[in-house]
């Protein structure tokens, strides 16, 4: 059983403060009673957690999905703290062998991973097809970001700010293998954000969330991550671009390839006026500048991303 074995140890290792939990009357034997619940229950959990992933997978819009079981011990804290803070409120409120379950709604936990920003759109689609949601989504986003609401449905999310940068797309759903109804949390992020997140969780999470320096250099990386999104959003634009611009020109090209042809044929003919020269050589012009025109203009507007995105990097009270 590990650490649930004693309470004491458990205590000093999770920081969790005796005094609150005896100020609230809380029973350690409930909580072992969950953790043994639990452990027979991890089986379940991971068949689910399998079968949710692979109807991800199938979608092309994702790069990666992961799992993971919350971890017993891991799970045996957050309801005393949530136990806590519930209490603070309610003197009622109770999380037990019952209704651990639906209280904590994170024992399966998703990530769905992809490379670009736009792409969550659609991996919102495969979710809310698939499965029913257990309350509303949620976008976090930090104070600033592009993301904003009038992009998005409004009534299908709620939109929060978080203090500490952080990005995702957050869904609490329900699935159903069997009679029993399970509740799976995912997770949809680019890859940067994921990067970002691991190490913000690594390296301050739960018990350094005040700690200034880390805050601060955190924070940093996220601008650095949320910037590298756009970069990567510019890129494929820019790609993009340059694919139609290349088409637009094939297609000009040939456009003009005929119309050479068809002053050559009409001058072997005898059939070439003056009139209809001056008139396919007009639009062979207008062809032509409307070339340049179209090549100098996607260079402004690369410069105008590349402003942008450093700005956006270093601003000047970074």
């Amino acid at each position: 059983m590990g650490l649930i074995e004693n309470q004491k140890y458990f205590f000093e290792k999770y920081k969790i403060d005796e005094q609150d939990f005896e100020k609230y009357c809380l029973d350690w034997s409930k909580y072992i009673e969950i953790y043994n619940e639990y452990i027979s229950e991890i089986p379940n959990l991971e068949t689910v957690a399998t079968f949710i992933s692979e109807i991800l997978r199938k979608n092309p819009e994702i790069h990666t999905v992961k799992s993971r079981i919350k971890y017993p011990d891991h799970l045996i804290e957050k309801i005393i703290r949530k136990t806590i803070k519930g209490k603070k409120s309610d003197s009622s409120y109770e999380i037990n062998v019952s209704n651990y379950k639906s209280e904590i709604t994170d024992l399966i936990g998703i990530r769905a991973l992809h490379l670009y920003k736009y792409q969550a759109a659609d991996i919102d689609k495969t979710i809310r097809q698939n499965w029913n949601l257990h309350e509303k989504a949620t976008i976090y986003h930090r104070l600033g970001d592009m993301t904003s609401e009038q992009h998005i449905e409004e009534e299908k999310f709620q939109f929060l700010v978080h203090d500490a940068g952080y990005r995702s797309w957050h869904y609490v759903i329900k699935s159903q293998m069997t009679k029993v109804n399970y509740l799976a949390e995912i997770q949809v992020r680019t890859i940067f954000e994921e990067g970002w997140s691991e190490i913000d969780h690594q390296l301050r999470y739960p018990y350094d969330l005040d700690n200034e320096i880390l805050n601060e250099q955190l924070l940093i990386l996220n601008r650095l991550s949320g910037g590298a999104d756009e970069l990567v959003n510019s890129i494929l634009h820019t790609k993009m671009t340059i694919y139609q611009q290349n088409e637009e020109k094939e297609f000009r090209d040939e456009k003009i390839q005929e119309l050479l042809n068809e002053i050559s044929s009409l001058s072997e003919d005898g059939k070439l006026t003056d009139e209809d020269k001056k008139s396919l050589e007009e639009k062979i012009k207008q062809l032509e500048v409307k070339k340049i025109k179209v090549n100098y203009s996607n260079l402004f507007n690369n410069r105008s991303v590349e402003y942008h995105f450093k700005r956006r990097i270093f601003p000047s009270d970074f």
